[in-house]
């Protein structure tokens, strides 16, 4: 097993228990209780789990989200940069679900030159500004996480499954290095992978700071999408990955 699926199936055992032991992960993965040692120290710097005397136990989904204020001033150019990128593959009558998140919230934002649109989402304050600007907006019901004004759980989940979009525009919290796309929560997961079955194209828009990280559910990969809008600068061995993929990237270079 490759140290990047290591690391999920870590989270994905962790999920299940409060606390886990270095030795028993080692053993139900067959390696050493260092190379563990080493896995969730990696996993606590970039902090998904929290160390303790034995073992460690995961960070709470509420502490994996980042508060939305503190989100959205981060790398604010760079992501108005893709929703440029993004609008472009918007027309006239689409209708188009927009994920939640500040990258997509910078799309919503300038969605005024196209005639005759239907967004739906989850995020309030996405909903909350297209109302403003006259643009026809579906929100989707459920419960209201505080933390980041989305609504999220099994009501959205129904919901959303009924709609059928012309493109889905969605977020990530991380992307591996074997290009698997992360969210912090397996609501969020299912979500976004109904999101994705519902449209007729999927759109991932990602700055660069979401390679090479990890969180906690997979719910697609790089090649699962139409496009995938980055400023991501990419390694000649990553072009060579992603070309025998077949991954099409929608690039501000």
């Amino acid at each position: 097993m490759i140290a990047d699926q290591r690391l999920n199936e870590i989270l994905q055992i962790m999920s299940q228990k409060e606390f886990v032991e270095v030795e028993d992960l080692a053993a139900r993965m067959k390696v050493s209780s260092m190379t563990i040692r080493r896995d969730l120290q990696k996993l606590s710097d970039m902090g998904m789990v929290r160390r303790q005397y034995g073992g460690a136990s995961l960070v709470t989904d509420a502490q994996l989200e980042n508060d939305y204020s503190s989100k959205k001033v981060k790398n604010q150019t760079t992501k108005q940069k893709l929703a440029q990128i993004a609008l472009k593959q918007i027309h006239k009558n689409d209708i188009i679900y927009l994920d939640a998140g500040t990258t997509i919230f910078e799309l919503a934002s300038i969605l005024n030159s196209r005639q005759n649109l239907t967004v739906i989402t989850n995020d309030i304050l996405i909903a909350t500004d297209l109302c403003k600007r006259d643009i026809n907006t579906i929100l989707l019901g459920g419960t209201i996480q505080k933390a980041t004004l989305v609504t999220i759980g099994s009501s959205t989940l129904d919901s959303l499954q009924d709609f059928r979009v012309t493109s889905s525009f969605l977020g990530a919290s991380a992307i591996s290095t074997a290009f698997d796309v992360l969210s912090p929560t397996v609501d969020k997961a299912h979500l976004k992978k109904i999101a994705m079955q519902i449209a007729q194209k999927t759109y991932l828009m990602v700055d660069s700071s979401k390679f090479n990280n990890y969180a906690l559910q997979k719910f697609a990969n790089l090649s699962d999408f139409t496009g995938v809008i980055t400023d991501r600068k990419f390694s000649q061995a990553e072009r060579s990955k992603l070309d025998s993929l077949y991954i099409n990237i929608l690039d501000t270079v």
